[in-house]
């Protein structure tokens, strides 16, 4: 079986084979209210004037909830807005102006860092994390790292590749810090490495020995 840091590098080259993609701008971190839910978070869905039909659930792999009298719902894709929103229309035909809240108590994603750092592994993302937060969580830098110089390796919703460097030491204009999205790999390089792009490449290849089509099929 393939340990998560190979299946993680591997959806992030999917998109872009011919190497790293120029650095894109790095958004700032997103608003806890643009959250769109997914499989595997855990919800609360609440009825102020019903309370009888309240719900602490969660969201199934197929992206769905069961709520009473409504039966399955798909929540999957929808801000805990957008999806109070939805319920509200839905139990519109059994309730009289329904006021429904939603809640999300525990997100599913996850972040993950591994390369010169006491603990690589995956940790749950939150909205508000940075990549040197993350790497504080996951131990600190290894004595043989370059505390300095780090990677942040992102796929975006559209299947590219995004390469973006953090320089602790760079003038102003470059990243200091940056923002995690949902399934990031922070990958810190040892000290001795002169050429971060270069080990980022040759890192990906190590740890993915086999073609993306041994790994997952489907692609």
């Amino acid at each position: 079986m393939r340990s998560w840091i190979e299946i993680a590098a591997l959806l992030l080259v999917l998109g872009c084979a011919s190497g790293p993609s120029p650095q894109a701008p790095v958004p700032a971190a997103p608003a806890l209210g643009d959250y769109r839910i997914q499989a595997g978070d855990q919800i609360d869905v609440r009825f102020p004037l019903n309370p009888e039909l309240n719900v602490f659930t969660v969201v199934r792999p197929d992206g769905r909830i069961s709520l009473k009298l409504m039966g399955e719902v798909l929540a999957e894709g929808s801000t805990p807005a957008e999806l109070s929103e939805k319920l509200e229309r839905t139990y519109s035909t059994e309730l009289r102006d329904p006021e429904i809240a939603v809640t999300v108590r525990s997100m599913a994603a996850r972040i993950y860092v591994d390369g010169q750092i006491e603990r690589p592994g995956e940790y749950v993302w939150n909205p508000q994390i940075t990549a040197l937060q993350a790497i504080a969580r996951a131990g600190g830098f290894r004595e043989t790292a370059d505390e300095d110089r780090f990677v942040v390796l992102r796929r975006s919703e559209e299947g590219v590749q995004q390469v973006i460097a953090v320089d602790l030491e760079a003038d102003d204009g470059a990243n200091h810090d940056v923002f995690l999205a949902p399934y990031d790999l922070v990958v810190v390089p040892s000290s001795s490495v002169a050429d971060v792009n270069k080990w980022v490449d040759q890192y990906i290849r190590q740890n993915i020995p086999v073609t993306p089509r041994e790994i997952l099929p489907g692609f």
